[in-house]
């Protein structure tokens, strides 16, 4: 019922074909517009990770480099969209041939990213120890790195949570979140409207009180953080709080819980609460602008108070608007062509820009390789060599016929020895 990056809506892998039985097809309303927003998403990420080799405007920085709080948004669609492909429309109820085998559902998922992150970290795993050697770091150190990038448990430790291929620890949050997933799911299809909307309610609660405890700890404002603490001022607890597992799937239950509240509206419930999205679009992302003013509150507060519940706003807003007759400009504009495009390179553009963008701007390894760090005319091309490597690795790995075959083969495997791991039985 999409056509979502293969990362952000991956449905259960297909059987191979001697356990495939003849189903018939229950098709849901198509939600194209899940690739436009996960492109929209990626882009200012991307941009937020090398912004300072594009730019020395110091208003200008401040407003891009909000990664930690534009990251929120993906934990939503995630949920979101595994809320709408694995519970039904109209009824207080799960799909049970989508949640009949919980740990299909959790291995065909990791399955699903995986192999791009094991190429990845392969490919670039010379550079990644290279500059560990150039760093001294000691060799179990690097040991350790390695093998918590490639078993993906980076995101419960916070001394390392941040190394390697950064961008890897939202694999490792999401990947336990996934395992939660399957009974969320059940649980949270139960609920009426009201039900779900006190749990997206009980979740942003939670969310809250995390950010509050860590910005009691630092500051609550960026500005204070810059003028009176130095980087590494408390840096494990902000990892704890930016990068931990439960934080993910807290936010990712948020996502359930508002697809949960508007699956279960009818027509006229959809009409009576239908909103332009741009409102909604315009007002998660202007949250960013208080980075300019005297209200800069940290990351952590503006994506729990203000991102990320006006984000799953917007959701629900597309959602509406893309059901009724007449959809909106913006509903129309993310639900394209082009950007349907474009939204299936966000995996790959996620996981690829920061190991291209050490090899160019990263003084250990420019040095050795360019003579120099890349100057700041270089920012264009290094966007167009993520762009397009991100085209190459989704055409022949992503999309790769060979590669989701090994995928799907390997998760019924894992799924058929791990069997009872994620159930009562």
């Amino acid at each position: 019922p999409h056509t979502a990056p293969h990362l952000l809506a991956s449905p259960a892998m297909p059987a191979p074909s001697s356990q495939v039985a003849q189903r018939p097809r229950t098709g849901k309303p198509r939600i194209d517009w899940v690739d436009g927003c996960c492109f929209a998403l990626v882009l200012p990420i991307v941009l937020a990770h090398s912004a300072r080799f594009g730019t020395t405007n110091k208003t200008l920085l401040k407003v891009l480099t909000q990664e930690n709080v534009l990251v929120g948004g993906f934990f939503v669609i995630l949920g979101y969209i595994a809320a709408y492909t694995s519970t039904k429309i109209g009824e207080r109820s799960a799909d049970e041939r989508k949640l009949a085998k919980p740990e299909l559902f959790f291995w065909s998922r990791v399955m699903s990213y995986y192999p791009l992150h094991l190429l990845v970290s392969t490919l670039f795993a010379p550079m990644f120890i290279g500059v560990e050697r150039y760093y001294n770091t000691p060799l179990k150190t690097t040991g350790l790195r390695a093998f918590l990038n490639f078993s993906l448990l980076q995101a419960w430790f916070p001394a390392e949570a941040n190394v390697w291929n950064q961008p890897a620890w939202f694999l490792s949050a999401l990947t336990f979140s996934n395992i939660a997933m399957p009974q969320v799911l059940v649980k949270a299809a139960a609920l009426s409207k009201t039900g779900a909307q006190k749990l997206f309610l009980a979740m942003t609660g939670l969310s809250v009180l995390q950010k509050l405890s860590y910005s009691n700890t630092s500051r609550f404002h960026e500005h204070n953080i810059v003028e009176t603490a130095s980087k590494t001022e408390y840096p494990l607890i902000w990892n704890m709080t930016r990068f931990h597992p439960l934080s993910a799937l807290i936010e990712m239950v948020m996502g359930v819980a508002s697809a949960r509240e508007v699956m279960l509206e009818t027509g006229a419930d959809r009409e009576r609460s239908r909103a332009n999205p741009l409102f909604y679009f315009l007002a998660a992302h202007g949250s960013l602008m208080l980075r300019a003013t005297k209200f800069d509150f940290n990351d952590g507060v503006v994506r729990s108070m203000l991102f990320v519940p006006l984000y799953s706003k917007f959701l629900q807003a597309l959602h509406r608007d893309s059901q009724s007759d007449s959809p909106s400009l913006i509903t129309r504009l993310l639900s394209c062509r082009p950007m349907s495009h474009l939204g299936s390179l966000t995996f790959a553009m996620f996981i690829l820009h920061a190991p291209i963008g050490q090899l160019f701007f990263k003084k250990a390894v420019a040095t050795k390789l360019w003579g120099k760090p890349m100057s700041r005319s270089f920012f264009p091309a290094y966007l167009a060599i993520v762009l397009a490597s991100s085209h190459v690795m989704n055409e022949f790995v992503i999309k790769s016929d060979p590669v989701m075959r090994l995928a799907s083969a390997i998760a019924w495997w894992a799924a058929a020895k791990t069997e009872g791991m994620l159930q009562d039985k």
